[in-house]
Formats: C-alpha cells, sequence, structure tokens
C-alpha cells in the first residue's frame, strides 16, 4: 500500500505566537485553523480510536486515544490557550438534551479541572448553539459562573460559518474565557467578512466516486415529477411521501437532496448548504445527493464544505471520515476567531 504525504507540521513559528492545547481534538479543525495564523500546538488530545489516526497522520503526530479525565495536569505541558470542542450530544437538538444528566455533559467540569491547574490565558471553547438556550439558559449560565469562580471573564456568540467563504449554514457556539489578571474587560468577535456562497463553489463536475443507490434514481424523478409514486418499486416511507423543505424556485433536476430523520430538504445548489450531519449508522444513505449527476457528493466536496483543504487525508474508511467531517469544526472560523484573540492579548 502506498504512503500518501504527510501534511508537514507548522514550522513558521515565531516568539511571539501562541501555544494552545487542542483538547477533544477531533479530526483537527482547531488546530488546522489556529496553525495557519503561526499558533504552535503543544499538546493535542482525542479518544476516538479512527479520530487519532487521522489526527496522526495529518500533523505527523504519534499521540495514544484517551480520555480527558485521564489526564494529569500537572504533567502536561504549559500552554497559553485551552482549546476544544467539547462534546455536543447533552446540548444538540438531535439529541435528548440532557444536559449536566448526560455523563458527556461533564466535560466542562474536566475543562474547569484542567484549567484551574493549568491557567492558561485564554480557554476557547466551540459547541453546538442549542446550548445557549437548553434548560432557558441555564446550562450556559452555570458554565459563566463557573468559569468566574476560577477567574476567568467569559464571552460568547454564536458564528455562522457560512459568511467566512464556507458554503454551508453551521451556526455554532464559542466561548471565550480570559484570565481575570490579563486585564480584558471585553472581546470582539469577527463579524461577517464575506458574502454567502452557495454550494456550487465545491462541486467537482464528474466525480462518481459515491453512486447512488436505485432507489435514489426514482427518488429523484418522482421528486421531479416525471414518475407517480405507483409507480416506484417500493413502498414510499411516510417522511418521504414529500420534499419537507425546498429553496424558492428550486431545480429538482439540479439540487441537493439532504436526508433528515424528519424528511427530505431539497437545497438550490445556489445557496449554502444547511448544516451537515450524517446518521450514526453511516453508509450511504445520509449523504447529500447531487441531482443533476445523479449521484452522493464526493468526499473531496464534503470536505470543502467544512471547510478542510483538499489534501486532508483520512486513512480511514470512507464512511468514517464521512462521519469525521460531520462531526468537525471549520477551521476557517476558528482562524478569524484566533486572530481576534491575538489582537486582544497584544
Amino acid at each position: 500500500m502506498n504512503e500518501l504525504p504527510i501534511r508537514p507540521a507548522n514550522k513558521n513559528f515565531t516568539h511571539s505566537c501562541l501555544t494552545f492545547a487542542d483538547f477533544y481534538a477531533g479530526i483537527g479543525g482547531f488546530r488546522l485553523g489556529l496553525e495557519q495564523i503561526g499558533w504552535q500546538c503543544v499538546f493535542s488530545n482525542e479518544n476516538n480510536p479512527d479520530c487519532v489516526k487521522t489526527y496522526n497522520h495529518n500533523f505527523h503526530e504519534s499521540i495514544k486515544p484517551q480520555d480527558v479525565e485521564a489526564l494529569i495536569p500537572s504533567l502536561l505541558p504549559d500552554f497559553e490557550v485551552f482549546c476544544g470542542g467539547f462534546p455536543c450530544q447533552p446540548f444538540s437538538r438531535a439529541g435528548q438534551q440532557k444536559g449536566w444528566q448526560d455523563s458527556r455533559g461533564l466535560a466542562i467540569q474536566e475543562i474547569l479541572r484542567i484549567c484551574h491547574e493549568k491557567k492558561p490565558k485564554v480557554i476557547f471553547l466551540e459547541n453546538v448553539s442549542n446550548i445557549v438556550r437548553l434548560n432557558q439558559g441555564q446550562i450556559l449560565k452555570d458554565i459563566l459562573i463557573q468559569l468566574k469562580e476560577i477567574n476567568y471573564l467569559a464571552f460568547y456568540a454564536v458564528i455562522d460559518s457560512k459568511y467566512f467563504q464556507i458554503p454551508q449554514s453551521r451556526p455554532r457556539f464559542f466561548l471565550l474565557a480570559f484570565r481575570k489578571d490579563l486585564g480584558i474587560k471585553n472581546f470582539q468577535f469577527p463579524q461577517p467578512c464575506h458574502a454567502e456562497v452557495g454550494i456550487e463553489k465545491i462541486i467537482v463536475p464528474g466525480d462518481y466516486s459515491i453512486p447512488i443507490s436505485e432507489k435514489w434514481q426514482q427518488y429523484i424523478d418522482y421528486y421531479a415529477g416525471r414518475i407517480t409514486a405507483e409507480q416506484l418499486s417500493f413502498q414510499l416511507p411516510k417522511t418521504r411521501i414529500s420534499i419537507e423543505r425546498a429553496s424558492v424556485n428550486v431545480d429538482y433536476d439540479n439540487c441537493i437532496y439532504q436526508m433528515r430523520s424528519s424528511g427530505i430538504r431539497a437545497i438550490s445548489i445556489q445557496k449554502p448548504f444547511p448544516t451537515f450531519a450524517v446518521s450514526v449508522s453511516g453508509g450511504g444513505a445520509m449523504i447529500p445527493v447531487y441531482s443533476k449527476e445523479r449521484r452522493h457528493l464526493s468526499l473531496l466536496e464534503i470536505k470543502r464544505l467544512m471547510g478542510f483543504p483538499d489534501d486532508y487525508y483520512f486513512p480511514v474508511s470512507r464512511t468514517a471520515a464521512i462521519k469525521q467531517l460531520s462531526n468537525a469544526v471549520c477551521p476557517p472560523v476558528i482562524k478569524h476567531i484566533g486572530i481576534n484573540i491575538t489582537k486582544s492579548l497584544n
């Protein structure tokens, strides 16, 4: 098996760059964005073995899967910024929204435990936007109070990736907490800096690497009105009898079909894609379909949809790679927030 080239480590560090630790690292969305602006990663942690494979290959690392709970702060290197996209399942509308009642929701306690001892200048966190509203906002209030108790002043915002040249509307919660002795009284999150772009920007014509099933061939004809339900070779599920939501004046023969548990959505290629997600079961069923070419979006197109570079390599199955991307943070958004953090600290 031929080895693909490994992404080189960032060697363009300067004495003025910030050091950061990459917790809940996933496949490195934080690291990609922050290394682009000269920050230096001094520690990485992730507990998912498949994600670790991808992370190690692309950053030339050799970390082992490990739970954050097992980390001993005194044994960690010093770092100026704690980064982490902590588990979102307890707070996501796609889950049961149990918050603190879900054991994964206790990740915030591990973050506080490590930061209380290591005392980084900044705590930089990401999660789903629903965390702001969950339990009438009490979850967020609890986090802010606990950060204050360990002497951090926090700021937060919901930022949508579609304003940062990513053809996907992916609103995410970002929290920045500065150590109080730094005297930083306010923080300006990056403002929308680009007009939104459509999915057509990332389409690679003729990429049939993930073909659709015979059922989907019929679905496309059915939604375009060429055949009736009676002419289908299978029984229509209740959630697929009609399009759940469609872009205004969408062309059903040149659109992206998004599969959701609630139904099918038809998205114009001139519009940003809604938040990209796939089912836990993976496979081809949940990968968006490009109706013009009657195929699923390719792995390359999904990398672009998430703001990852074309040469980002996945040494795992295609199903695992797409699942990893669906759980990732968009590097261009992280980059812009990082720029503003650097300005604040300077």
